[in-house]
């Protein structure tokens, strides 16, 4: 399944990579996620244990400084990254006996334990857990016949399997109500109790539900900067 970052609190999906899961992707992945992040330095990143999140996030989301050199001679040492008080990386590790998940056991690989209590009572969140993203991959399997893994649909060029999944992350986050994103109405609309939200509703991008011939019109699609 390809990997994604995706807010919890607004099931807004905010960057999807598509290609087997590499180093290579997963710094395309952080980058992307953190230019479109109005504040990056905010962030609390909830991940499986796929190593490369954690040496890479220091890196994405961290801020540069020079060590000062020991002595007056040899090499400089290697730029290092401080993570910011702001920022956290937990790493959610599963352990498997067969196909079978015997043990969870979370490991902050950066930032602080406050930071992550404070984001976790945020969520309503009792633990850390990768639940939005891989409801979310559930999701994009039921969409996109390409993500199935058994499935009679065909998609042998990259630019196909990309176009379609783009396709599918557009329609998530601005065509699609969720359940669990409606509000409650102040004044009822007859029999409608609820006022239906999407994904970029939740997060202040917009004020209604799109159409997807709306979405689709829009040139370059939609910014979707959180």
């Amino acid at each position: 399944m390809p990997p994604g970052n995706s807010c919890p609190s607004s099931k807004f999906l905010i960057q999807g990579e598509i290609g087997e899961r590499t180093a290579t992707l997963t710094r395309s992945l952080l980058v992307q996620t953190k230019e479109r992040l109005a504040d990056p330095h905010g962030l609390v990143l909830f991940t499986d244990g796929f190593l490369s999140y954690q040496t890479l996030f220091p890196e994405v989301f961290g801020r540069p400084y020079r060590p000062a050199r020991q002595g007056t001679r040899g090499r400089f040492p290697k730029t290092a990254y401080r993570i910011p008080r702001s920022s956290a990386h937990v790493r959610i590790i599963k352990e498997y006996a067969g196909k079978r998940v015997v043990s969870v056991r979370t490991e902050i690989a950066a930032g602080t334990r406050t930071r992550v209590h404070e984001e976790l009572q945020r969520l309503g969140y009792r633990k850390p857990n990768t639940s939005a993203v891989e409801r979310q991959n559930a999701t994009a399997r039921r969409m996109n016949p390409h993500l199935a893994r058994k499935s009679l649909a065909f998609a042998r060029l990259t630019v196909h399997r990309v176009s379609l999944a783009h396709l599918v992350q557009g329609t998530y986050n601005w065509c699609r109500t969720q359940r669990g994103l409606r509000k409650k109405l102040d004044v009822p609309k007859g029999r409608q109790q609820h006022l239906q939200r999407i994904s970029a509703m939740a997060i202040g991008l917009t004020d209604r539900v799109w159409t997807l011939r709306a979405w689709l019109s829009r040139p370059q699609g939609v910014s979707c900067r959180a």
